[in-house]
């Protein structure tokens, strides 16, 4: 109690006065996509975790169970905090830990009182199986893609970066692509964070004299920032890259990158770096899979993380257009 009251008073310290609502900073998932995201990332709080509340209450009612205050506290904790993230239409895989971690220990409490009983019913065989599918096929590998992205990609972003500010010191004046990066959030899946990301060569790097300019069409939602440093949100024009300009090649981009796409690039531009750190596993699972199929059927949806489901490819590029 304590603890929520010193964050209560924290949050109202650091966002007194904040002329922006997070809504309209950030974009929220569509209905249906996040119930499947519930189902496919959160297994435990979205299937199993309701099954044994409905469980509990059942034997409660009907056997007399005894109430436990601390443990079925726990339970409804857990499960209140799942449920308000749904409402909320945020439904990012790192968004239910804590609630996963509280059901996981409400599983432990819940074996111990029933493990003989449910091991018989047929009904609870099926949900095993379910939920191990689950996780086998999309929650394990899911995870371990997201953090590979953020040990190797970063290492990936961070020599491109150390090369690109080294370039553009004896270049000055490049003008600087980012393959596949588009504007306005309907569009890209990464374009909130585009301004984060571009700045990281002036603030970080010290690289000040170049330009990036996009090639992609607009997305409905984007507006030109007229002060803005770049061209790419100083304007709305879309332009084809030069002969001396930079293509930036990511797993950011929001079109299909394949290992021909790349080959194509090297043989038709100047490939001027590559990275070498390994370990990445690309998003390889149910819901990535399930998107790619539905993309090449060409059937719009909203389960897609826009146009690069699989978040490939697993190094970066820097080419120079001949």
């Amino acid at each position: 109690m304590l603890s929520g009251v010193i964050f209560l008073l924290l949050y109202v310290y650091f966002t007194h006065g904040a002329n922006e609502s997070y809504t309209n900073l950030y974009m929220f998932d569509s209905t249906i996509r996040i119930f499947i995201m519930s189902i496919l990332g959160a297994p435990l709080v979205s299937i199993a975790l309701p099954c044994m509340i409905l469980y509990r209450l059942y034997r409660i009612v009907k056997d007399k169970d005894t109430l436990n205050i601390f443990w079925d506290s726990i339970a409804l904790m857990s499960f209140a905090y799942f449920s308000a993230y749904l409402v909320l239409g945020m439904s990012s895989f790192y968004y239910f830990t804590p609630s996963s971690l509280l059901a996981c220990l409400y599983g432990l409490f819940f074996i111990k009182l029933y493990a003989k009983t449910i091991v018989k019913s047929t009904l609870f065989w099926v949900v095993v199986v379910i939920f191990g599918l689950i996780s086998v096929f999309h929650t394990i590998p899911y995870g371990l893609h997201c953090f590979t992205l953020n040990k190797t990609q970063m290492r990936n972003m961070q020599d491109s970066m150390e090369f690109l500010a080294k370039y553009i010191k004896e270049n000055p004046g490049t003008t600087l692509y980012f393959d596949g990066l588009c504007r306005g959030s309907d569009r890209c899946h990464y374009y909130d964070q585009y301004v984060t990301f571009f700045n990281i060569l002036p603030r970080i790097y010290g690289a000040e004299n170049f330009d990036i300019k996009s090639n992609e069409p607009n997305g409905k939602n984007f507006t030109i920032s007229p002060n803005a440093k770049f061209s790419f949100f100083s304007s709305d024009e879309v332009s084809t890259p030069k002969s001396g300009d930079l293509l930036f090649v990511s797993f950011m981009s929001d079109k299909p990158i394949s290992q021909e796409y790349i080959e194509n690039l090297k043989e038709k531009e100047e490939l001027l770096f590559e990275t070498d750190n390994f370990g990445y596993i690309p998003s390889y699972n149910i819901m990535s899979f399930g998107a790619l199929a539905l993309q090449k059927l060409g059937i719009k949806h909203s389960l897609s993380n826009m146009g690069n489901p699989l978040r490939l490819p697993s190094q970066m590029y820097i080419f120079r257009i001949r």
